[in-house]
């Protein structure tokens, strides 16, 4: 979603080339916008030396293609290998990290191990790195993968959608969490802290993934599907919203999650786990509420509350529609990023000026090569 928020935002003033692994949403919807897909199959989220090497082949077969004045590349992977061809074909490059996965159970620490010094040496191909939060750009010091000016913080931002906002009060509360089911999404922790109140409530599970059928079966094990709905991966989340009282979102580690900026649009109040740069969205007690990241005792007590006490609970879902308008739409993004794709581009063509020898011996030509250039 960011990506395809950033590439239609920055369509609007700019040639946009999108270079992804796979069809999807995602490429679907890029075409409805007239942006220019790529489709680069051996560009995949599992490590594979062969596959790799041809990625590289590919990313770089695809830049001399488009000759781009700019590359900017997302997560991980597509990160490194874009980050190294545009360096090597001499394209300034710009890397946004979404989310900070080492040393936590969504990798293994063989991952985290290796993944880190790559990430500081890929820091060294880029003009900028973008972090989605406050918090992330934080990690990216600490870590010692880039540090001064090299690190910016903007954060995501998304579309507004103003007619699917509307304070609602349903008869049987309902609860929602969308997302990923991966490691560091804790649906299991979710679903064990609702249990107690499986009888007063609904709970609509948006999303899919490997861990989605063991997430299934813990239902069951609860004795609580008569209250739980695995809804699966869903292109019309904002309309599902539209219906919920209350969004939760129960993580191990985030950056700044897309999903609750939709349910501060949706004007809907928030529960998460107090990690990563949420608390850079949600304002504790105002727009919701944080609960420690593996404390399923306080989880249950803030859905009771929230259950109990819903006039309240929708009066922070309506400041959090105001902060929503104040902070996080589309716009503001948009402006940050095209600002910063500006600065780099200003800064390249300094440093091509400077780089221009001054200090050679004159030769005939030369006053014909001055003329060119002043004209």
């Amino acid at each position: 979603m960011h990506l395809l928020h950033l590439a239609t935002a920055m369509s609007e003033r700019h040639q946009v080339h999108v270079a992804v692994g796979e069809e999807g949403f995602l490429t679907a919807s890029l075409r409805l916008h007239g942006i220019q897909v790529h489709i680069l199959p051996n560009l995949r989220r599992s490590a594979n030396v062969l596959s790799d090497l041809k990625a590289v082949r590919e990313t770089w077969k695809l830049i001399k293609e488009v000759s781009p004045d700019l590359v900017h590349v997302h997560t991980f992977k597509a990160g490194f290998i874009g980050r190294f061809v545009a360096w090597m074909l001499g394209v300034p490059a710009i890397y946004t990290i979404h989310a900070w996965l080492w040393g936590t159970s969504a990798v293994s620490g063989w991952s985290s191990r290796f993944a880190l010094p790559l990430e500081r040496i890929a820091a060294h191909w880029c003009a900028q790195i973008i972090a989605v939060s406050h918090a992330g750009e934080e990690l990216i010091r600490k870590n010692s993968i880039a540090s001064g000016t090299k690190v910016v913080t903007i954060h995501n931002c998304i579309e507004d959608l103003p007619a699917l906002h509307a304070p609602r009060i349903n008869q049987q509360p309902v609860l929602a969490m969308v997302a990923r089911f991966t490691a560091g999404k804790n649906f299991a922790l979710l679903l064990r802290a609702f249990a107690p109140l499986a009888d007063r409530a609904r709970l609509l599970l948006v999303g899919d993934g490997e861990t989605r059928q063991a997430m299934e079966a813990l239902t069951a094990q609860l004795g609580i599907e008569h209250a739980v709905t695995f809804l699966g991966e869903r292109s019309d989340v904002e309309v599902l919203l539209s219906e919920v009282d209350v969004f939760v979102l129960a993580s191990e580690s985030e950056m700044f999650p897309i999903s609750i900026l939709e349910a501060m649009r949706a004007e809907i109040p928030v529960i998460a786990s107090d990690v990563g740069g949420i608390r850079e969205a949600v304002i504790p007690g105002k727009t919701g509420v944080l609960v420690p990241a593996a404390d399923g005792a306080s989880l249950t007590r803030t859905m009771e509350d929230a259950i109990e006490n819903r006039q309240h609970w929708q009066s922070m879902g309506q400041q959090g529609r105001q902060a929503f308008e104040k902070q996080f739409r589309i716009s503001e993004m948009a402006s940050r990023m095209q600002q910063l794709y500006l600065n780099v581009l200003s800064e390249r063509r300094n440093k091509t000026r400077l780089s221009v020898p001054t200090n050679r011996i004159a030769t005939p030509g030369d006053k014909q090569i001055r003329d060119h250039f002043k004209s």
